[in-house]
């Protein structure tokens, strides 16, 4: 049954609707903070924008990767595995799809402030 989470992503809470069990989403988010917070270290004057860009590009890149070992036939992969591959492609798109969701209403989040900003300048 899908329940409604709240989870801690890089500082922001975030509400998403899943069936999953805490434990998985737990690990879902742990591992998204890990890889943002790599991407960061790696170049501190990215905005955090850009380090979720980063992020999603590497769990699109995992997808792909996962395809390709999915479309190989000599990858010697019994049934259970082939569905395992499955069911974690399915995840990472979704999880794909959610974090464009997310930056996308950062983005307007920003030209909001941005405007609001712009409006406070024009009074002075």
């Amino acid at each position: 049954m899908s329940k409604r989470v709240t989870m801690d992503v890089d500082g922001a809470a975030i509400n998403m609707v899943t069936g999953a069990s805490k434990e998985r989403v737990d690990l879902v988010v742990r591992q998204v903070n890990d890889m943002i917070n790599l991407v960061k270290s790696k170049d501190r004057s990215l905005s955090s924008n850009m380090a979720y860009r980063y992020a999603m590009i590497y769990l699109s890149d995992q997808i792909v990767e996962l395809k390709e070992m999915l479309e190989n036939p000599e990858g010697g992969y019994s049934d259970e595995m082939t569905m395992e591959l499955k069911r974690e492609i399915a995840k990472l798109k979704e999880d794909t799809l959610q974090w464009e969701a997310r930056i996308a209403q950062l983005q307007e989040l920003l030209l909001e402030k941005n405007q609001q900003i712009q409006e406070l300048k024009s009074l002075r």
